[in-house]
């Protein structure tokens, strides 16, 4: 048997030994797209990832395909259909990040509860002790809304309820008794969207909730309310979300992704003084990138050898929605 191809389609790690070592052991080497020749093609069994577009054309290309590799969480870029049709598995690396995710949750929204860029500012200005503080929420007294309940949604629920929070959630994939489970109270979004002092985002792109807090959720959020969103920047309507904080509709906005990234440097977000953006890395810590690659390839060795891998992605497991919360 020849040597079998993996094509690394933008991974983002320039030395990428402990991959190429690893697939040594299964007799695949790695190439990148622009190393590959059209003759090669046949030979590919492996497609490595990091948020990359996999579409059923690009997956044609590929008889001998047997994985998708997504190092990653979301996979809402790949056909998983497409891909199941042709015969090949796709993976994921769900919840190598639930911690690190969570915690920058927490740090976004403390950040802009406890007004500390504004502070910060005041300070680098010279103002001490008698400052502009604004209105100013004790924890304890305020109500925590978690749109996606998964892993990630819990955890920054337990950290929540840590700081006094109480916890709405709102997940349709799951039952009023799974969220209860988890110390939180199941509300319908509009409700949550209307009741909490702040709305964090962690739920799952599926590509039918884009914009799901549109121009008209987003009014019901209360001027005093903060909204973080670390999960998809396509849920939320950015110019709507421009316009209510121009209007003074809701505080504030946390935001680790934006619907264009890398973002037009003319995107009013970005310099809005109540805005907080951070440039998606809520995921990133140095333990969560060890798991991170060495779950990725793993997934592409069992494949090759013929076992089935832990982290299947749920279509192909068991038929459920998009997961890796």
């Amino acid at each position: 048997m020849g040597t079998r191809l993996v094509v690394a389609l933008n991974l983002e790690w320039d030395d990428l030994g402990p991959e190429r070592e690893a697939l040594a052991a299964v007799r695949a080497e790695i190439v990148t797209l622009d190393e590959l020749q059209e003759a090669q093609h046949p030979s590919v069994v492996a497609l490595l990832s990091e948020g990359a577009t996999v579409t059923a054309s690009d997956l044609r290309r590929y008889p001998g395909l047997k994985v998708v590799s997504e190092f990653g969480t979301g996979y809402d870029g790949i056909d998983v259909e497409a891909a199941r049709r042709g015969g090949a598995a796709v993976t994921n690396v769900g919840g190598y990040c639930t911690e690190e995710v969570a915690d920058h949750t927490l740090a976004l929204a403390l950040s802009l509860v406890r007004r500390l860029g504004a502070l910060s500012r005041q300070a680098e200005g010279g103002s001490w002790a008698q400052v502009d503080t604004g209105s100013v929420r004790r924890c304890s007294n305020s109500c925590w809304g978690v749109i996606g309940f998964g892993r990630i949604g819990q955890a920054v629920a337990r950290r929540a309820q840590g700081f006094g929070f109480s916890v709405s959630a709102y997940d349709p994939y799951l039952s009023d008794r799974a969220i209860s489970d988890h110390g939180a109270r199941p509300t319908p979004l509009d409700q949550l969207l209307s009741e909490a002092d702040v709305v964090s985002i962690h739920a799952v792109r599926t590509g039918q909730d884009d914009q799901m807090l549109d121009r008209r959720r987003l009014s019901l959020l209360k001027p005093t309310a903060y909204l973080i969103n670390v999960a998809r920047g396509a849920f939320v309507d950015e110019e709507a979300l421009g316009d209510a904080l121009d209007a003074g509709a809701l505080a504030g906005a946390a935001l680790d992704v934006l619907t264009d990234e890398p973002p037009d440097p003319s995107n009013r977000l970005l310099r809005h003084s109540r805005v907080l953006v951070t440039p998606h890395v809520a995921y990133y810590s140095d333990s969560a990138e060890v798991e991170l690659r060495a779950r990725g390839i793993a997934a592409v060795v069992d494949v090759l050898s013929g076992r089935t891998p832990v982290d299947l992605v749920p279509e192909l497991a068991s038929g459920g929605h998009r997961g890796g919360r």
